[in-house]
């Protein structure tokens, strides 16, 4: 198609070029002229025809020549002459070929000095510039035509792409700030998260995660132990129960768990356990969707857990919004007491060789700290010391860390997890 319209503009620009024009004199033509006297020249008086024809043709009567020979040429003012007879000085006349006289000057046809000047830009030029103009657009198409199709197909994958992404934040938006309205109003989900890990203590099993959905209940736990109804095993580390199964009678004594929730999607709500957590939690990822989940996890701390101290350690921008008012604050990471032993630089999420411990506080840390401060915040929160941490930011060597994208999903990378965080 491209190939065939350059083909067509070709013979287009050649037929502009190459078309005959109007027969007027050949250009290089010699032909005798004059220049219209001004009155000053001319003894006062304004120049004529007559006058011309007595000065060069010596015949006063042959003024019609003149007239016939230059009636509409067009003169250098943009003037011409009409049948009136009438000119003005400065006009050039072409004369007969008899002509003689001082006054008579030789020119040629065409140029300026045989009647007017001519027009620099004619529309054969002007369609010829037009012409090669497009004809090297569409030389530049049909060379570069892939190229530009596949620029074109990027640009337009790239757009959906964009538009795709921004749907689906949209509606993750309102996914998460159903979750909020969804987790306040949750009675029966916490109860049975609370049950079903209290069940599993009971049978010295360590439940690090808890999935509470519509009909099942779903456990992370230590990988070896063995399952006992109404828990069927799905894999090593994976056990399910259903919701509706009584639970056993559960022995007093035991250490309280402290259930947190992370957040939630169609399967249902995922709770973690941080009696379990025995170090530090570090939130990666988006910033703000980081922020969410801590915010999440304080709310439910304090409806389940109000005896539970909140340390707060603020950052550069402040301390992050849900910390409760009755919260200790510390102005630095150094001011934390050191429990004994470190924490160790273990990644993963499920510690095998983990007990549960009462909580003696929750620790806040607003930004990741340095080397030197995780030093001192793994010391203060080492085996044993019943302070757990959580920081807002990667951070290396930390037991338990999570990531955060900006669409809202939140990923526990150790047991394999994805979930949506509710969004105030």
């Amino acid at each position: 198609m491209i190939r065939r319209i350059l083909l067509l503009l070709c013979a287009v620009t050649a037929v502009a070029l190459f078309a005959p024009s109007p027969a007027v004199a050949a250009p290089d033509d010699v032909i005798k002229v004059t220049v219209v006297r001004a009155p000053a020249q001319n003894g006062g008086r304004a120049d004529s025809l007559s006058q011309i024809a007595q000065r060069t043709l010596g015949d006063p009567a042959r003024a019609g020549e003149i007239l016939e020979l230059n009636l509409g040429r067009p003169q250098s003012d943009g003037g011409s002459l009409t049948g009136s007879g009438q000119v003005r000085p400065g006009w050039i006349l072409q004369l007969p070929d008899d002509a003689t006289g001082p006054d008579v000057r030789l020119g040629r046809a065409g140029s300026g000095q045989a009647g007017g000047a001519k027009p620099y830009f004619s529309w054969k030029l002007i369609l010829s510039l037009a012409g090669a103009v497009v004809l090297a657009l569409l030389t530049v198409l049909v060379f570069f035509r892939r190229r530009i199709v596949r620029w074109e197909r990027e640009r337009r994958r790239i757009r959906a792409e964009n538009n795709r992404l921004h749907k689906d934040i949209k509606q993750r938006l309102r996914e998460r700030a159903e979750l909020v309205h969804q987790f306040a109003g949750d009675q029966a989900g916490p109860r049975l998260a609370w049950q079903a890990a209290a069940e599993l203590t009971a049978d010295r099993v360590e439940a690090y995660a808890l999935r509470i959905g519509d009909r099942d209940i779903t456990a992370w736990v230590t990988a070896g132990d063995e399952a006992r109804p109404p828990w069927r095993a799905e894999s090593d580390s994976v056990w399910t129960r259903p919701a509706d199964a009584p639970f056993g009678q559960i022995p007093g004594g035991q250490v309280p768990p402290c259930l947190l929730r992370v957040g939630g999607g169609e399967a249902g709500s995922l709770f973690v356990d941080f009696t379990w957590l025995d170090g530090v939690l570090a939130i990666g990822g988006s910033l703000g969707v980081a922020a969410d989940v801590l915010r999440t996890l304080l709310t439910d701390l304090a409806r389940f857990r109000p005896d539970l101290p909140v340390l707060s350690i603020p950052g550069l921008g402040g301390e992050p919004v849900g910390v409760p008012s009755n919260a200790t604050r510390l102005r630095s990471i150094a001011d934390l007491r050191p429990s004994g032993a470190a924490a160790g630089t273990d990644d993963g999420m499920v510690r095998l060789a983990a007990r549960r411990c009462a909580l003696t506080a929750l620790i806040v840390v607003a930004d990741p700290p340095s080397a030197e401060e995780a030093e001192l915040l793994f010391a203060a929160c080492g085996p044993g010391s019943g302070q757990v941490a959580v920081v807002l930011g990667d951070l290396p060597g930390a037991h338990w860390r999570w990531n955060a994208e900006v669409n809202g999903a939140v990923h526990l990378p150790a047991i394999g997890v994805v979930v949506t965080a509710p969004a105030r």
